[in-house]
Parts: structure tokens; sequence; C-alpha cells
């Protein structure tokens, strides 16, 4: 379990979105850009989502960029499926997935620029939920793909998430 840390323990729980579109390098940057790219990239991060609620790992696998899979130390689909694949604590079959207003993210350390928003869901375990901050950007193929993401512990509003995602 010492692969997975903290950087897998923030995906795990986060990991809970799965994307519009599969594969992919976000560096590509020939993703949708247009008038829609916030409502992709919303539709992106809610499939990717439920991929992991419903352990469909190679899905979610497919739905991020190569720079978190290499932060699993993944160099393959096969590999972050075995990463993500680890037991529940909880069951989720009643959970619900929310999410909130997503915001244009400028470049911040080795990320691109994207989309941020907050996806929500459970209840889990005592009726607590959970909320994650995700980074999308545009991937090949005009698909959003997970970047980032940074559980939210000190609040779920739009600035909460642009602060979670410039200070990882």
């Amino acid at each position: 379990m010492g692969a997975r840390g903290a950087a897998g323990s923030a995906l795990v729980v986060a990991a809970v979105l799965a994307t519009a579109g599969c594969g992919g390098d976000a560096s590509a940057g020939d993703g949708d850009h247009g008038k829609d790219s916030s409502t992709a990239a919303v539709e992106a991060a809610r499939a990717y989502q439920q991929a992991v609620l419903d352990k469909d790992w190679e899905t979610a696998c497919r739905a991020i960029t190569d720079r978190l899979l290499r932060k699993m130390d993944a160099d393959t689909i096969a590999e972050c499926v075995e990463y993500m694949d680890i037991p529940r604590i909880t069951d989720v079959s009643d959970v619900s997935l929310t999410t909130g207003r997503p915001i244009e993210l400028p470049a911040y350390g080795g990320h691109p620029a994207g989309i941020g928003l907050r996806v929500s869901f459970g209840p889990v375990g005592h009726g607590m939920y959970s909320h994650t901050a995700f980074r999308l950007v545009p991937g090949k193929r005009k698909t959003w793909l997970l970047d980032q993401s940074v559980n939210l512990a000190e609040g779920t509003s739009t600035k909460a998430v642009r602060e979670a995602l410039t200070r990882e």
C-alpha cells in the first residue's frame, strides 16, 4: 500500500468521475475549447466519477492524463487498473453525485490550464459526503481528462476549488 500513499488516497477518494472520451495525453491540446467546453468537462468529470463508483477501473484509468498515470507509478492502463482496484470500505449503491459550478483555471506547476470543478458524492459511511476538486484538461479528440484531484476539507465553493488546485 506504500505506493498508494497520500496521492493515491486523494485520487481514490476522488476517483468517482468518468469521462465522455477515453485515453490520451492532455498535453496534446486539441480538446474542445468552444462555448460548451465547461459542459463537456462537467460531463467528463461525472462520467469518471460514475466509473469509479461502478468499479469500472478501465474506463476510469482511460479518463486521466498520462501525467496523473505517472503520479500513480502506472505506465499502462493495466497498471492503473491494478492501482485503483482496492476494496471499498462502504457501500456506494445509493450514493448521489453532484457537481459545482465549473471555473477556468490557469496553468499551475506541472498542470496545464483547464476547468476546475467540485465533485461530491454521498452519503457514505455515517451520512457523510466526500467533496473533491478536479482539474480537467483538454485531451485528444475533443475529450476532457482528469489531471488533478484534491480532497476539499475547507469548503466547497468555487474559491475553495481554485485554492485547492493551485496549492497542490
